[in-house]
């Protein structure tokens, strides 16, 4: 057996390495952007239901009593926290006769945009 049919050359060696370091690196940052990904569906996820629940709030009131509401720092819970990541805003505006929509915002940390959920609210007739 000569030396050129006796195994694998080092040069053969080394391609497979670096072939091998470059499909683990592919996977590690592939498994960094999953991750990632996951990090903002979840803190999404908490801002729909921060606004779900105060949206809630906002409809058993008094129709006639709802009014816009400035920026608030809300935590994870949606309770006021100077601290809180989250920031919800309250916009109520008149639509038409005896209708007024009403849209909260919450701004969620590292989030492109705000989540934001609409209704329409009937404040009914005025009795004179």
């Amino acid at each position: 057996m000569t030396m050129k049919e006796a195994g694998f050359t080092l040069i053969s060696v080394m391609i497979a390495l670096i072939l091998l370091a470059v499909g683990i690196m592919a996977l590690s940052r592939a498994g960094g952007e999953v991750l990632a990904a996951r990090s903002a569906a979840a803190t999404r996820t908490t801002a729909v239901a921060i606004g779900r629940a105060y949206m809630e709030t906002l409809r058993s009131r008094d129709p006639a009593t709802l009014s816009s509401e400035s920026a608030v720092k809300v935590n994870d819970t949606g309770a006021a926290d100077p601290n809180g990541q989250y920031t919800r805003t309250v916009e109520v505006e008149s639509t038409g006769e005896n209708l007024v929509r009403v849209r909260v915002l919450i701004d969620a940390p590292r989030s492109q945009e705000p989540v934001e959920l609409v209704t329409l609210v009937y404040v009914g007739a005025v009795v004179m």
